[in-house]
């Protein structure tokens, strides 16, 4: 068994075929890694999760006002939110998680271009927009989903962007598909 390689699993989600940049692994890069990595394979995944204090997200909300709410939410979001704390906070961590999942953190992607609104039933929903929707296609991701929690003190939430690999001969149908109609 010790002399076995570990086997480590690809850290992100991209098209097939990119290369994983060098630099994510590190100074040392791939070489600097105790085994190779396995490429993925069929439907991959992309996850974000973040927490936040409900009181720091009311505290930014009673100093900033309108100018808080107009930078990091939507007007849909916002009316949905309906000025309270929690729910702001819940949308707060869900923005968080899916620049997550996005690969980037929020370097690259602005808080509204990732809008977090409730269908009818209360589910959440993603709908991305400007670059946070460009770096979910250039990674291949074609459906996202996130879940929150809000609590008294925190919120909570969790992103998952979904990647399914499909077949070359599928591809080039779903392309002559979309170009009949």
């Amino acid at each position: 068994m010790d002399d076995e390689q570990p086997l480590l699993f690809t850290p992100l989600v991209r098209q097939p075929g990119v290369e994983i940049p060098d630099w994510l692994f590190g100074p040392a890069g791939k070489a600097g890694l105790p085994g190779g990595l396995h490429p993925t394979q069929g439907v991959n995944i992309a996850v974000g999760i973040d927490i936040i204090e409900v009181d720091r997200v009311r505290k930014v909300f009673e100093k900033h006002g309108e100018r808080f709410l107009k930078r990091v939410f939507t007007e849909q979001e916002v009316l949905q939110c309906r000025n309270k704390p929690a729910r702001l906070a819940g949308r707060f961590a869900a923005k968080e998680a899916i620049s997550k999942a996005l690969g980037t953190g929020l370097h690259g992607v602005k808080w509204r271009e990732m809008e977090v609104v409730q269908l009818r039933s209360g589910r959440p929903t993603v709908r991305l927009h400007g670059t946070a929707m460009l770096r979910a296609q250039q990674l291949g991701l074609s459906a996202f989903d996130v879940s929150i929690a809000d609590l008294a003190q925190l919120s909570i939430a969790i992103a998952v962007g979904l990647q399914a690999d499909i077949a070359p001969s599928a591809r080039q149908t779903n392309q002559q598909a979309e170009e009949e109609s």
